[in-house]
């Protein structure tokens, strides 16, 4: 009965406070406040763009460029992935605008990801 209960307690003491940290996968970016908010309704494929002065594009937690994020994009079949764009606050408009329009040529729902508003600076 003891071993059962050590058993027990240890994963209830690793998964609790583990899954926390599997629900966004990623690059951590600060996305702006919007009271709009919006789920995806397909199957989401998250492009985080980072701030400068490191500005970069990742894609399925990898980092790349235009021509390889649209190679990428082609290869995903049927066009029924919805791209999250999760730019940081202070990521240039330009790369937002040029990864937006790429997704959306490619034809890809595109929902801008922001915070709830409230604490965030």
């Amino acid at each position: 009965m003891a071993p059962a209960l050590g058993l027990v307690l240890i994963l209830l003491f690793f998964l609790l406070p583990g899954t926390s940290f599997f629900l966004q996968p990623g690059v951590a970016v600060s996305v702006p406040q919007s009271p709009f908010l919006l789920s995806p309704r397909r199957d989401p494929r998250i492009i985080s763009i980072t701030a400068p002065p490191l500005s970069a594009v990742f894609f399925g937690d990898e980092e790349t460029d235009m021509g390889a994020l649209r190679k990428a994009l082609s290869r995903l079949q049927g066009r029924t992935h919805t791209m999250i764009i999760k730019a940081d606050r202070q990521a240039r408009f330009e790369t937002i605008s040029a990864v937006m329009n790429l997704a959306l040529e490619m034809g890809f729902p595109v929902v801008l990801a922001t915070s709830e508003g409230g604490n965030d600076p």
